[in-house]
């Protein structure tokens, strides 16, 4: 199958794009663990959480999205064939938004002892995730612009990592993680973009073509078949986005983004601390239903009224 992202044919040619290399082995050796990191700016790893505590997590969120019709429930909610959203305009999204990112089941994904001994390990000291997570739920036909997490996470500590993780299976043409090889070390990346501040600067997505990318930041795009209990662990520079959703069935991506940094560090007020309002009090976390080449974040984040209820932009002309 031809992959897309954003709609962009990826060149699948082998010298431009690639396989994630698992580091399940390094797991007992902290300091191979941040050399590796260093080196090739990710680390991977199969099935390093219990596929039946990933699988709880999906059946929790899942039930919320189908309250909304997200999912089509007239199946298994499990299978997360897309539904028709009929009570998505009428909703309080901040409540719901609220409650799908401080389940029990979900939290015991992002704060699983596992996930948190990696971060222990890189950051060398106890760890806390962002009291902010990003459960990421993608319909056939939507995926992710191009990015680097920094500019989004570094009004504290530089000291941060992200994990992904797929809340079941993610085939690649379902919409998988992709990260554009050794662009952690691009000069480019360094000299400006890497420097700003997203809300100050008011960043958009880097572009919408993968080979435009490709030669302006790095080699090769790397991705895998995503399977429950798999992690993806990266770097604030590395590159990334997301390939497009193209399953053949109706079946909708499921997956998480947490971030991680060392308890003792300062950390940014946009996504931490009992009030935290994210890009603007008036938002809340609602990817998708649109592409706006994310101008004023507007691809995931959702303008919402007093009552929480959908204020949806229209897209660019």
């Amino acid at each position: 199958m031809q992959l897309t992202t954003n709609d962009h044919p990826v060149d699948q040619a082998p010298e431009r794009f690639g396989e994630l290399e698992p580091a399940n082995d390094l797991l007992s050796d902290p300091r191979a663990l941040r050399a590796a990191m260093d080196e090739q700016g990710y680390l991977f790893f199969r099935a390093l959480l219990a596929e039946d505590t990933v699988l709880a997590a999906r059946h929790e969120v899942l039930l919320k999205y189908a309250i909304l019709g997200e999912v089509d429930d007239r199946g298994s909610v499990d299978e997360a064939i897309a539904g028709d959203r009929r009570a998505v305009p009428v909703a309080n999204l901040r409540a719901f938004s609220d409650s799908v990112r401080n389940g029990a089941a979900y939290m015991a994904v992002t704060d699983a002892p596992e996930v948190l001994a990696v971060h222990e390990a890189l950051l060398g000291g106890d760890v806390r995730s962002f009291d902010m997570r990003w459960p990421r739920f993608v319909r056939p036909g939507e995926g992710c612009g191009f990015h680097c997490d920094g500019p989004y996470m570094n009004r504290g500590t530089s000291r941060i990592f992200s994990s992904w993780i797929p809340l079941g299976r993610v085939d690649r043409h379902e919409g998988a993680l992709m990260l554009l090889e050794n662009s952690h070390r691009s000069e480019r990346l360094h000299q400006g973009y890497l420097r700003a501040d997203a809300d100050r600067d008011g960043l958009q997505w880097l572009d919408a073509d993968p080979v435009v990318v490709q030669e302006q930041y790095g080699s090769r795009w790397l991705s895998t078949d995503f399977r429950p209990g798999d992690v993806l662990c990266f770097g604030m520079h590395m590159l990334h986005g997301a390939l497009d959703n193209r399953s053949t069935t109706g079946r909708c991506r499921l997956s998480s983004d947490s971030r991680y940094q060392r308890v003792d560090e300062p950390a940014d007020p946009r996504w931490n601390g009992a009030d935290f309002e994210g890009h603007g009090g008036s938002r809340v976390f609602y990817p998708g239903l649109g592409q706006w080449n994310n101008d004023d974040f507007q691809d995931e984040w959702k303008d919402v009224d007093e009552f929480g209820r959908l204020l949806l932009r229209s897209e660019p002309t």
